[in-house]
């Protein structure tokens, strides 16, 4: 059965359906079309700034319909499958590349409008892709939406599906063979882990906005279960499936026990590798563009990719707008373009002269100006320590519970800064009053802190444990506050990986818990998240220490209170990337006043 339209007339109708309540019923009649062609138009969207480049008449342009084959049964190893709607150019005898797309959020919404709160759809729009000569295929992860099987989340067996999925797709009459992956954030996070098994046919990926470790950057962050964020997720994504009429589909879905398996496992080990995959960087050899956000929870995967995997050919994108907002922008599509033209068409689209560094410096949260740079992080940085102290700065901070200074040096004495850890400091986390607040004298002139920070802190504890939450925040000479990043640990999990650690952003193994002695004092890493920022001249350098934020899970440690040390032979301080400005004159890449949220 065959239906035509024009794609945004389709889309259209779709998003008023779905605003008059009937998108269970939009959702049947797509499904039950089986294969659909339906037309486009050949009009190419209004150039973005990227797109007057001399190179934007040699890309992809937009000349073909589009063909839908529904539910295809892809194969897999042990005799398993996995099902795809595939979307592809209605041209018989022409080959193009594919363009995979792999996630539990089901392929069905599709079909529901790319906007809040459906926000799950994250994959590349085939009104945009086909038509400029790209086949896109959605596929449902096992034991989700309409593939059968037990649900393993970013699993090596989910893993070794994508892989079969790409050899299957290199082998279709109408593949090219050169294989591309895209989409956001959990499409992403699967780019990097079966990019890993180096599919002979897979080239080139985008991983726009996804971690690289699901241990550190998803589940523990510093050895802390992210309970607000992973439970949020969980919840939602099974009841999409399960909660609403898609649970026909496939009554068994989602029948993993995710959080129990998260909570027994939690320390770093085989597990992690063999059952939840990781990212193996060292095993990624092929070209790749890694896309984040200066605030995005997997900012610190894009980067690790960036900075560890092996490829020789790879580009690094940092940006401060909405992941979706970024990826289904023109500038977004423009950059994805180019990159996937070159890389599986053979399109000299110019992208791979360019540095292949490209950040946009933030002024504020939500004010940002681009610049190229030749690697990351940045050579020319001049990393400056800052000292906690015990000084008070004059009642800076009313809502900290220690008002103390930063300082360019050591306090030459020892002192403690003890603030309350029990159960009340969940209520105080909630409302950002601190343990501590540390706060520099007004800058003299503006300084940009760019790369990886590191708080190297003493602490103890009267219990036999201790969270820290460190933010790092700007105050502006008008006494307004902005955040500029943050981290988390848990001080039991202080244990370094001597291999994988660096003065500026320290690795932590969390293989084993080192309880501590109440009362005792111990030097402790705390990996504040890669960040850009310019602190303007009268503005000043403040860090908040927390024992709890109200969104980590509170455990039963939290009973007493904890202790910052300074000076002495317990110097504590925060180690900042501060870069000098380049000579010569800056290309004017312009820059973005982002009107939402930024990412996450």
């Amino acid at each position: 059965m065959s239906v035509r339209h024009s794609a945004r007339a389709m889309s259209t109708g779709l998003r008023r359906l779905v605003a008059a309540g009937i998108i269970s019923g939009v959702l049947a009649l797509v499904s039950a079309a089986g294969q659909a062609v339906i037309g486009v138009s050949a009009q190419s969207q209004a150039p973005s700034p990227a797109a007057r480049a001399p190179y934007a008449s040699k890309l992809s342009q937009p000349k073909y319909k589009l063909v839908v084959d529904k539910d295809v049964k892809i194969p897999t190893r042990g005799g398993s499958y996995v099902m795809a709607d595939v979307f592809r150019p209605d041209a018989p005898g022409e080959k193009f590349p594919p363009l995979l797309s792999l996630s539990v959020y089901q392929k069905e919404l599709q079909y529901v409008p790319h906007a809040g709160p459906f926000t799950h759809q994250e994959r590349p729009e085939p009104e945009y892709w086909v038509p400029r000569g790209y086949v896109l295929i959605f596929l449902d992860s096992r034991g989700t939406g309409r593939s059968p099987g037990n649900a393993g989340v970013w699993s090596t067996a989910e893993a070794r599906d994508y892989y079969d999925a790409i050899e299957w797709a290199a082998a279709q009459p109408w593949s090219t063979g050169k294989v591309g992956l895209a989409g956001v954030s959990y499409y992403a996070v699967t780019q990097w882990i079966v990019a890993s098994l180096k599919p002979p046919h897979l080239t080139a990926f985008i991983p726009w906005e996804g971690f690289t470790d699901h241990y550190r950057e998803w589940a523990y962050p510093g050895g802390l279960f992210g309970q607000a964020r992973v439970m949020r997720w969980w919840t939602d994504v099974t009841g999409k499936q399960l909660l609403e009429h898609t649970r026909i589909d496939n009554a068994a879905a989602y029948n993993e026990n995710y959080i129990y398996d998260l909570m027994v496992n939690h320390l770093d080990g085989p597990w992690w590798d063999q059952v939840k995959a990781r990212a193996q960087l060292d095993q990624i050899t092929i070209p790749f563009f890694s896309v984040g956000n200066w605030t995005s929870f997997h900012f610190r995967g894009n980067v690790e990719g960036f900075e560890r995997a092996a490829s020789k050919d790879k580009l690094l994108r940092v940006h401060i707008g909405g992941r979706l907002t970024e990826f289904y922008s023109d500038e977004g599509k423009t950059e994805q373009l180019r990159f996937y033209d070159h890389w599986l068409k053979g399109i000299d689209t110019g992208m791979m002269k360019e540095p292949p560094v490209r950040i946009c410096v933030r002024s504020s949260p939500r004010d940002c100006r681009w610049r190229f740079e030749d690697e990351f992080p940045l050579k020319r940085t001049k990393y400056t320590r800052y000292y906690l102290t015990a000084e008070a700065s004059g009642g800076l901070v009313p809502t900290s519970t220690n008002d103390v200074k930063l300082a360019v040096s050591a306090p030459a004495a020892e002192r403690g800064l003890t603030y309350d850890a029990g159960p009340l400091s969940a209520a105080r986390g909630g409302r950002g009053e601190p343990g501590a607040s540390f706060i520099s004298e007004p800058l003299a002139d503006d300084t940009e802190i760019t790369g990886h920070v590191n708080l190297v802190m003493w602490i103890a504890s009267s219990t036999n444990d201790a969270d820290v939450i460190a933010r790092l925040q700007k105050v502006n000479p008008n006494g307004s506050i902005e955040a500029v990043s943050d981290g988390v640990l848990k001080v039991s999990h202080r244990k370094l990986d001597p291999k994988l650690s660096r003065p500026d952003r320290p690795y932590h193994s969390h293989d084993v818990e080192q309880k501590l002695a109440p009362g005792e004092a111990v030097p402790i890493e705390v990996e504040i998240r890669t960040t850009s920022m310019i602190f303007q001249k009268g503005s000043r350098i403040r860090i908040d220490v927390l024992p709890h934020d109200n969104e980590q899970y509170f455990a039963v440690y939290h009973l007493g209170t904890n202790t910052i040390y300074t000076g002495g032979n317990r110097a504590s301080y925060i180690l900042l990337p501060i870069v000098p400005p380049r000579g010569g004159v800056e290309p004017d890449l312009g820059g973005i006043r982002s009107a939402g949220r930024g990412g996450n």
